[in-house]
């Protein structure tokens, strides 16, 4: 997929709360060189990521209400998806099947491809 993006054959798209959920593991254990990393990837011009608006805030609470399991951070992020036309949502979480309608590809169901 980075190839794929570095190529501008792809664009990568997250919510701004990805700069929170990857930074933690890093400043969690010190690792200032894994951190500068991922800040690094997020500045890169085939990576895009999409504010946290009132509007992805409805879709969000949308979803939650309608009782899919999904933490707010997962429904943040499938709100994101959903409202900027995302073609592909990459996760390893599987909590993401229940979202109608998102593109879902789990990163294990990959891996598993012979």
């Amino acid at each position: 997929m980075w190839l794929a993006a570095q190529a501008k054959n792809i664009e990568v798209v997250s919510s701004e709360l990805v700069i929170l959920e990857t930074l933690i593991g890093p400043y969690k254990v010190g690792d200032q060189t894994l951190a500068a990393d991922y800040e690094q990837l997020f500045q890169q011009p085939q990576t895009r990521l999409i504010p946290i608006t009132p509007p992805i805030l409805r879709e969000a609470a949308r979803l939650r209400a309608a009782q899919l399991a999904l933490r707010t951070p997962d429904a943040l992020h499938a709100a994101t998806a959903q409202l900027s036309g995302c073609v592909l949502f990459l996760s390893n979480d599987p909590g993401f099947r229940k979202v109608p309608g998102l593109p879902l590809v789990l990163l294990s169901d990959v891996l598993a491809m012979p």
